[in-house]
């Protein structure tokens, strides 16, 4: 429970930090007057952009939230690395998509579902294979330790 907590109060501020630097880059990029944390959309359902940001602020402490404790599954060294990816892809893609949805960041509608669906698939084949790599790497690396220990001993 105490590990948990603490990856609340990680994922919060890293949510909340990664929110407002993409909120404020869009800014930047789409020559905003003032800054903006959301679609037009999105900022045009509240009274004012000061509330339209409060209320970014807590759905992007709700995606640091999501990332952070779904980083968990990587930390189950008896999961093969196949399992640990799956798991993290559920709990992100569930957790994470109706944030993204609520936040404006792309319409409810088929096309926008699939396409965001088929990257988001993408970024995880990519995860995972980057994973193996690794894993393979490490592997091989303790494999020639094992190899040069057992040839030394022979020596003696």
């Amino acid at each position: 429970m105490k590990k948990i907590i603490s990856k609340i109060l990680f994922g919060i501020p890293a949510g909340i930090c990664i929110g407002f630097v993409i909120a404020l880059t869009f800014s930047f990029v789409y020559q905003s007057q003032n800054f903006v944390p959301s679609a037009p959309r999105f900022v045009g359902h509240f009274s004012s952009n000061t509330l339209a940001t409060a209320v970014s602020l807590i759905l992007w402490a709700c995606m640091g939230i999501v990332f952070s404790i779904s980083g968990m599954t990587f930390e189950k060294d008896e999961w093969s690395i196949t399992r640990q990816t799956i798991v993290h892809f559920a709990i992100t893609y569930i957790g994470f998509t109706p944030l993204a949805i609520l936040a404006g960041w792309f319409p409810l509608n088929i096309f926008w579902m699939i396409s965001y669906t088929l990257i988001y698939l993408i970024v995880y084949v990519i995860i995972w294979f980057v994973s193996m790599l690794i894993a393979k790497e490490k592997i091989e690396e303790l494999n020639k330790i094992i190899k040069n220990n057992k040839s030394a001993k022979q020596f003696k």
